[in-house]
């Protein structure tokens, strides 16, 4: 049985800006000159690099990056449905999550062959449900 030591924080951030490039939204960031009245302060989310970051109202999300201010819109906002803003907004983690969760159980439970064919159909599975949900959505 393997045992896995706790990630010490500085290393789960390096490893945020490290897979930062292909978790990262695929929605159009613009930058703001001004933070908009009604944004909320978060700590809920991946950072990429931000110092700061805020949810605000119609699924805005502001990223402070050196000063600079940069959003996009989420498609749901994830205080209002954290499921739908999983499997609308975040495929990519979905994916990934649902692969490495599902690959674990299969070398736990069968071995190497068993977990790749498990973390394959899972990621398959991912990207089918979401591209539903973004098709109806």
């Amino acid at each position: 049985m393997v045992l896995l030591a706790p990630v010490p924080f500085e290393d789960f951030r390096l490893l945020q800006r490290l897979l930062g490039r292909f978790l990262r939204h695929s929605l159009e960031e613009f930058e703001l000159g001004v933070l908009p009245p009604g944004c909320e302060e978060t700590r809920f989310g991946w950072f990429f690099g931000a110092t700061r970051q805020w949810r605000g109202p119609n699924g805005l999300h502001v990223r402070e990056h050196q000063g600079r201010l940069v959003a996009h819109y989420d498609r749901v906002d994830p205080r209002e449905s954290l499921l739908g803003h999983l499997i609308l907004d975040m495929r990519r983690e979905l994916a990934f999550g649902m692969s490495a969760s599902a690959g674990l159980a299969g070398l736990v439970s069968s071995g190497v062959a068993t977990a790749l064919l498990w973390g394959s159909v899972a990621v398959l599975g991912a990207f089918a449900v979401t591209a539903v949900a973004r098709a109806r959505h």
